[in-house]
C-alpha cells in the first residue's frame, strides 16, 4: 500500500480562521473595532459580468465589468459595542441618504506592512464607504436582541494600510507580507 505525505501541519496549507481579518466602522471620530457581539460579517464581492459570443465562437467570452460589493452582517444589540449600537441606530432612527452612511475598513491581519510593534501594527487594508441597510431587529420573549442586515459600498474602495494600535488609515499602493510574492502579470483595470 502506498504512504500517502499528507501535510497535516504544513503552516503553507493551513487555512485562515475568521479572526485573521478585522473589522472597523467609523462612529463619530475613531474606527471602532467591529468585533465583540458580531456573531458574522461576511464580504460578497458579487462581481457584475458582460458576457458576448462572437461570430467566430460558439462559446460566450465574459468580462467584469464591476462589483456590487456587499457585507452581510449579524450582530446581538450590545450599546456599549460603539459600531454595534451606530449600525442599530441608523436603522432605528430611519436614516437615509449620507446619514446612513460610513467609513469602513476591513484588515488583512495576516497581511503585515512590515513587522509589527506595540507602537505601530500596520496590516494591508481596503477602506469603503457603505451604506447601512438595518434588515431586522428582533428577539423573543427570553432571547438577546439581534440586529442584521447589509453594508452595502459606496463607489470603490481605496487600498492601503491599517494601523490597529493608532486606528489609522493609510491610502496608498502598499505591499504586505504575501503581496511581495504575488505575481507581477497581475493587473487591474
Amino acid at each position: 500500500m502506498k504512504k500517502f505525505d499528507l501535510q497535516l501541519f504544513d503552516e503553507s496549507r493551513a487555512a485562515l480562521l475568521r479572526n485573521t481579518i478585522a473589522d472597523y466602522l467609523k462612529v463619530g471620530d475613531s474606527f471602532e473595532l467591529m468585533g465583540t457581539g458580531f456573531t458574522s460579517l461576511n464580504e460578497s464581492p458579487s462581481a457584475q459580468t458582460d458576457s458576448e459570443t462572437y461570430i467566430n465562437e460558439v462559446t460566450s467570452s465574459a468580462d467584469v465589468t464591476g462589483y456590487e460589493t456587499e457585507f452581510g452582517y449579524e450582530s446581538r444589540l450590545i450599546p456599549s459595542q460603539k459600531a454595534i449600537y451606530d449600525l442599530y441606530k441608523i436603522g432605528r432612527d430611519h436614516a437615509t441618504g449620507d446619514s446612513a452612511q460610513r467609513e469602513y475598513v476591513r484588515v488583512d491581519l495576516f497581511n503585515p506592512v512590515g513587522t509589527p510593534t506595540d507602537e505601530l501594527a500596520e496590516y494591508k487594508a481596503r477602506k469603503f464607504t457603505v451604506a447601512n441597510e438595518v434588515s431586522d431587529i428582533e428577539g423573543d420573549g427570553g432571547e438577546k436582541i439581534s440586529v442584521s442586515g447589509t453594508l452595502h459600498a459606496v463607489g470603490d474602495p481605496i487600498q492601503g494600510k491599517f494601523d490597529t494600535v493608532n486606528k489609522v488609515f493609510t491610502a496608498g499602493d502598499f505591499k504586505g507580507k504575501y503581496d511581495q510574492t504575488a505575481s507581477a502579470s497581475t493587473t487591474t483595470g
